[in-house]
């Protein structure tokens, strides 16, 4: 028997390869152009972290992208991994050549390692400049639970989307001494090109979904604004109100009975007075439980932007008068007003309920917070076209670690044992003063040094005259 060995030309190798190359790529179009038809759906179920690489459609692509390659190009695997950011982790997406118990391993590191943990700065500054990288194996960190490349070749290809380094797209031929064809680094940064395309698709698809979704919960979410400021306008605020009516009802009863016997024994007023204690008690604790509610409230419609405020002209030195003569007697403390300006009128577009708020949230804070028989001052100044009222109390300050978070929502004081109504608070006081004070063209702030107490204080605009 005599057998022949033909040697294939070269010319019939590149055929072949060209052949080859074709097919791969039609089969990596045909797999494109078969993606699943409900995509928004599946865009839409993402991972819980919301990546769009994570989604079925992108992963699909990216598992025939690194299939394709490692046909065409003959290697030994492929891969491509994804960057998080800020913090800059990788994370595998798929692979070709790999092992199971291998993917697992590279999928178990995802989130722990960054580029610079794997590769030399100089190698991550060429994937930034958006240059393809050959590197020798052996010049590969592998932290642990990293696939050991040192016996490999390896071809980094960066991936850019909204021009930031999206991921990196890695080849593996056997063999450190292996090269990589021009021609062969063209067609991976083609492949490449027109896979990106396609996540780009996808993700003005997601972006389409997450604006839908959005939409619908926002308007879930004023629906269920709207329902919880009936529920709390009516099934809690009504029968708190018959609840003080009561209450001060029985404490009126009381002091006419006081009133109309002058005379009566010892006793009786004195289990009048036992009587008297427990109503003011529970006449407080309703009130705290109304402001409470009141707040509740008010956040809810600031956060549904349902806040509508009354602005009218007014003036604000008289309507500071108003509220503090309206201030009952403080046996604790002296309150003093100073007024800093000669107009006898000071113009301002408010909503009066509101700015009242304010102003008795400070100064019951001054108040709490002041030691016994200090003063606490009022201050009421126009400078610029702005009327500037501040409150100052001489307790013992707040903390600098604190006072950037005073005015955050639900944010409560620490360090600090009142024993008074505020240790119920939500949170919510100083919260809402900024906010209405600020939809009133004003500002709100504070000053305090340790040991030399605190001002606070708002301003709003003067008004236009008329």
């Amino acid at each position: 028997m005599v057998i022949v060995f033909h040697e294939i030309s070269k010319r019939y190798q590149q055929a072949l390869h060209l052949r080859r190359v074709l097919e791969a790529v039609l089969t990596l179009t045909q797999a494109i152009a078969h993606l699943p038809e409900r995509l928004p759906q599946q865009v839409a179920g993402t991972s819980t972290d919301g990546s769009l690489f994570f989604s079925p459609p992108v992963i699909f692509v990216a598992q025939q992208l690194v299939h394709v390659i490692r046909q065409v190009v003959g290697c030994h695997g492929a891969f491509l991994k994804v960057l998080r950011w800020p913090e800059g982790c990788v994370y595998y997406v798929a692979g070709s050549g790999f092992t199971p118990e291998q993917e697992e391993s590279e999928r178990a590191t995802g989130g722990l390692i960054t580029l610079f943990d794997v590769y030399e700065k100089t190698v991550v500054k060429r994937l930034f400049e958006k240059k393809e990288v050959i590197l020798r194996g052996d010049r590969v960190r592998h932290p642990h639970g990293y696939t050991d490349f040192s016996s490999e070749s390896l071809l980094l290809v960066p991936l850019f989307l909204e021009k930031r380094l999206a991921g990196v797209l890695v080849i593996m031929k056997a063999g450190v001494t292996s090269i990589y064809t021009p021609e062969e680094i063209d067609l991976v940064k083609a492949l490449a090109t027109q896979a990106l395309l396609v996540i780009k698709y996808l993700s003005h698809i997601y972006e389409q979904v997450e604006t839908h979704t959005r939409e619908i919960a926002l308007q879930e979410m004023h629906q269920l604004n709207q329902d919880f400021l009936v529920l709390a306008s009516h099934e809690l605020r009504t029968p708190l109100t018959g609840i003080l009516g009561n209450l001060q009802l029985a404490q009126r009863r009381l002091e006419t009975l006081t009133h109309q016997d002058a005379a009566q024994e010892q006793d009786v007023s004195d289990s009048v007075a036992q009587a008297q204690q427990p109503l003011a008690s529970a006449t407080q604790s309703a009130r705290l439980q109304q402001r409470m509610i009141n707040d509740i409230i008010d956040d809810a419609r600031i956060q549904a932007n349902q806040l509508e405020l009354r602005l009218k002209r007014c003036n604000l030195l008289a309507l500071l008068k108003t509220v503090i003569g309206a201030q009952k007697v403080i046996p604790r403390h002296r309150l003093v007003f100073e007024k800093k300006t000669t107009a006898r009128e000071v113009p301002v577009l408010a909503d009066v309920e509101r700015v009242t708020q304010v102003f008795n949230t400070f100064l019951t804070n001054a108040f709490i917070y002041s030691p016994e028989g200090t003063p606490v001052t009022v201050q009421l100044a126009v400078e610029d076209a702005t009327a500037r009222v501040s409150i100052y109390n001489e307790g013992a300050g707040i903390p600098f670690e604190e006072q950037q978070h005073l005015w955050e929502r639900f944010y409560r004081t620490k360090g600090y044992a009142v024993q008074q109504e505020l240790d119920l608070s939500l949170g919510l006081g100083l919260y809402l003063c900024r906010a209405f004070i600020e939809r009133q063209a004003g500002s709100v702030g504070m000053q305090s040094e340790p040991e030399q107490g605190a001002t606070f204080w708002f301003t709003l605009p003067i008004a236009a005259k008329e």
